[in-house]
């Protein structure tokens, strides 16, 4: 049954060396890459998974309340954290959250959303462990 599903995740910069990049995933099981600054694994890659990883992350991220949060979590109670943007589709909808690590605001699932669809994407072996600046500072994942 096609469900329609496909969950990009964008991480953004901080101040200091967080990684910056792009990655969606495709019900289908196709893993798009993009890489932007601080990591291994710049510009595009492409890879597969299994699509029952797809359909099952999608499910957490729906039984996690993904729907109901706010459109927005951008407060700055914190400074120089990284931001992220997640959008997740499927046949019956589409939401997009944009999410400011320094916004103490934000539920604590939406911050384990994020991290899993990393974990499913296994997005480490497109980051790999760039050289941090001495002095920068940095969130990691």
């Amino acid at each position: 049954m096609n469900r329609g599903i496909e969950i990009t995740l964008e991480r953004g910069m901080c101040f200091g060396t967080c990684p910056v990049y792009s990655v969606t995933l495709s019900e289908n099981g196709t893993v798009q890459w993009v890489g932007k600054q601080f990591v291994e694994v710049t510009g595009e890659a492409t890879d597969h998974i299994d699509p029952a990883l797809v359909m099952n992350l999608s499910d957490t991220i729906t039984a996690a309340g993904f729907f109901e949060m706010n459109n927005t979590y951008i407060g700055y109670d914190i400074t120089d954290m990284p931001s992220v943007i997640l959008t997740v589709r499927n046949n019956t909808n589409t939401k997009r959250i944009e999410h400011y690590h320094g916004d103490l605001s934000a539920p604590f699932n939406l911050t384990m959303i994020e991290d899993e669809v990393d974990i499913v994407a296994q997005s480490t072996r497109w980051i790999g462990n760039p050289t941090l600046n001495e002095g920068t500072w940095g969130e990691p994942i």
